[in-house]
């Protein structure tokens, strides 16, 4: 190869590399202004995430969902990991599930679906003298709703009673996940699918399941085999008794042998 050529390349070389640099530092420079850009946007007072609202309450209140969006002041609404949030309004004993929407600038709606009370646990007695009797509200998966005093609040929901009972000190959004309690739930919706009025469901190793039914008349229906055929001789029994309050309860664990037990 000649030497002017050799020349030539070199300063082609030279000419294409220092291109390359400019174009370099302009990108640098360029990415710098940008993410400035950025910064200067992110902490941006306007963008500051403001709650303007918040749907579907009930038990729960603002102020629990507020506590548990956990939102730092000042944080730019846009940027808000939404699902994060929504997981910790989840946690609240009643919620469902969340949803966060955010429109311009920095308007947050906070919108909550919460869950149904199905039934009532009795928790297990305080060692003290006359306990005050408490009642976990759950929903269908056994979650814990609320915990109360009494058999006042969520009167209107069935009370079951299983051996062992949950702890007392049982708090709101924990769940129970106990066998016995799914058992008695079970047991209520299909003496209630038979036409019978349950008000207390009690799931007992000594006589199975056991309810307080029509006329507050305590019925122990034992193993859950036949119980179509147990709650049709519950109800041509009950038909016959002039006294309801003399019945300590009857007995239909067996329905060719069915007895009653007066007080």
């Amino acid at each position: 190869m000649s030497r002017p050529e050799q020349v030539r390349r070199r300063s082609q070389q030279r000419t294409v590399s220092a291109s390359r640099g400019l174009l370099l530092a302009a990108c640098v420079l360029a990415g710098g202004a940008t993410g400035l850009g950025l910064w200067h946007e992110a902490s941006n007072p306007r963008f500051a995430v403001q709650i303007v609202a918040i749907e579907g309450l009930g038990h729960t209140t603002s102020d629990d969902v507020v506590s548990a969006a956990a939102l730092a002041p000042g944080r730019n609404a846009w940027l808000i990991n939404r699902r994060v949030i929504a997981r910790r309004i989840e946690a609240l004993p009643w919620v469902d599930q969340a949803a966060l929407r955010v429109s311009w600038p920095n308007h947050l709606v906070i919108w909550i679906s919460e869950r149904r009370p199905v039934a009532r646990v009795a928790l297990s007695a305080d060692a003290a003298a006359d306990p005050v009797p408490r009642y976990a509200a759950i929903d269908q998966s056994q979650r814990v709703l609320a915990v109360s005093e009494g058999r006042s609040d969520f009167g209107q929901l069935p009370v079951l009673v299983v051996t062992p009972s949950p702890p007392g000190d049982t708090a709101a959004g924990r769940e129970l996940d106990r066998r016995e309690v799914g058992q008695a739930l079970d047991a209520y919706r299909r003496l209630s699918a038979l036409g019978l009025t349950i008000s207390e469901v009690a799931i007992a190793p000594s006589t199975g399941i056991s309810a307080t039914a029509d006329r507050n008349l305590r019925v122990l229906f034992g193993e859950d085999e036949d119980l179509a055929e147990k709650a049709q001789l519950f109800h041509s029994i009950v038909a016959k008794i002039s006294t309801p309050s003399r019945v300590a309860y009857i007995d239909v664990r067996s329905v060719h042998a069915p007895t009653i037990l007066y007080r």
